[in-house]
């Protein structure tokens, strides 16, 4: 889930500004000015509900078997993402942050929502400038609150049929 919405929101914003989208925390070399980057605040944020559970004789992953038990559960939690955009001109980075702002809000809420990722909030964008020695390094950034479905399941074989060979004692007479 989290590696599908990375690829889809890097690939739209890159394709939508022409800008390199980049991890925040990453030890490689950053990008030339101006770019962006993102990272994931909440990876996992758990939204009110235990989930929906799933139980189904799905046919059996074992010739010896005909079905197995498989059973899921799913959830529809909150991911919690920080973006922003670096420059070393102001009106430059406010331009492109909007552009980044625009696309979460309309162009990829339409893309996301189409791999089942729904943009629930975009939230404020806010200055995060920082000096840096000798000059400013502009960042101007805002959050973005996604829900996405978290699936997983598990199988196990049934034990469909079972011959005892052998003496039954005990029981009535």
């Amino acid at each position: 889930m989290i590696k599908e919405l990375r690829n889809l929101l890097v690939k739209g914003i890159n394709v939508e500004t022409n800008l390199q989208v980049v991890p925040t925390d990453s030890n490689n070399k950053k990008p030339e000015y101006p770019y962006y980057s993102f990272k994931f605040i909440s990876l996992r944020k758990n939204v009110g509900e235990g989930g929906v559970f799933e139980e189904s004789f799905d046919k059996s992953l074992d010739p010896r078997f005909k079905y197995d038990v498989k059973n899921t559960i799913k959830f529809q939690p909150e991911v919690i993402m920080s973006f922003n955009c670096y420059s070393d001109d102001e009106w430059e980075c406010e331009d492109f942050i909007l552009k980044a702002f625009e696309w979460f809000r309309l162009k990829g809420k339409r893309l996301l929502a189409l791999k089942n990722i729904v943009v629930v909030d975009v939230g404020d964008i806010g200055d995060r400038t920082i000096f840096l020695v000798d000059n400013y390094e502009y960042r101007k950034g805002f959050d973005v609150k996604f829900r996405v479905l978290h699936e997983f399941s598990d199988r196990s074989e049934t034990i469909e049929e079972h011959k005892i060979n052998g003496k039954i004692e005990g029981g009535r007479k």
